[in-house]
């Protein structure tokens, strides 16, 4: 598939089959983030895969109870487009997703942060490359990764990716990117 094409049919989504996939593809998936740009050529991001289903199912329990809680504080326009989405703060799809990809960031390093979105973009579309379903989770809050999964205390956690097999087919939605592309200026349309 070309890129214009990966990048237009890419989609979320946040039921997954729990059908397994190679670690070969998994490894090319990760290779790829490598392959991203960085400010000053620093690599400033860790990726930790998590697959033991113990460490799974915590990492759920407590996105679940982070969520519930960082739901609850949420503003009316957040609360009615989860709504109508029909998300809640059960997350199912930490434990259905065969491979979890918990990205953190290197805080010392320069463009830490947008570095570090620009690797998870790439592993994103190296993802649907290979026919595999993502979703870029970032709970209400990442502190309690820190113990569970050893990271060291001068990267921060910044996403968790599922990466699996969709379990339904992803619907596409239409281009309307012409309504935010401006030229010279902002204009008012």
């Amino acid at each position: 598939m070309d890129l214009y094409n990966l990048m237009k049919n890419r989609r979320s989504t946040r039921d997954f089959s729990t059908k397994d996939i190679s670690k070969a593809t998994l490894k090319k998936i990760l290779k790829s983030g490598f392959l991203s740009p960085s400010g000053i050529d620093q690599k400033p991001f860790i990726y930790i895969v998590v697959d033991d289903n113990k460490i799974k199912s915590e990492i759920r329990r407590l996105c679940e109870k982070s969520d519930k809680k960082y739901f609850e504080k949420s503003n009316n326009f957040f609360k009615e487009w989860i709504k109508n989405k029909k998300i809640t703060f059960k997350k199912d799809l930490l434990e259905d997703a065969p491979y979890l990809i918990v990205v953190a960031g290197d805080t010392t390093k320069p463009y830490w942060l947008e570095s570090t979105w620009i690797s998870i973009s790439y592993i994103l579309l190296a993802a649907e490359n290979e026919g595999l379903a993502t979703l870029t989770y970032t709970p209400g809050e990442f502190d309690f990764l820190y113990n569970l999964l050893d990271i060291p205390s001068d990267f921060k956690p910044v996403v968790i990716i599922p990466v699996g097999y969709a379990k339904n087919k992803i619907i596409k939605k239409a281009d309307n990117s012409n309504a935010k592309i401006h030229y010279n200026r902002y204009n008012i349309q």
